[in-house]
């Protein structure tokens, strides 16, 4: 009996991280203003800055491609 409580144990995890992948991946795509990122507390105060100067107004980023913009600045590939 105690392999079968731990067959389903596994199962009920595994079904439960799939969720929550789904939901990452949902969270992932929604995209944000530049204004948003600027109250985002996900962003320390430098990144913050980063973003008010090479995001543009008019267009929305995920926060994987604000992210990116960051690394880009950061690295001197900012344009």
């Amino acid at each position: 009996m105690k392999g079968i409580g731990g067959a389903l144990a596994m199962f009920t995890k595994k079904e439960t991280d799939r969720k929550n992948h789904e939901a990452d991946q949902q969270h992932n795509d929604t995209k944000y203003n530049k204004a948003q990122f600027a109250e985002a507390r996900q962003f320390s105060r430098l990144e913050k800055d980063i973003l008010a100067a090479v995001l543009l107004e008019q267009q929305t980023y995920t926060v994987q491609e604000a992210q990116q913009h960051i690394q880009q600045f950061m690295n001197g590939e900012a344009q």
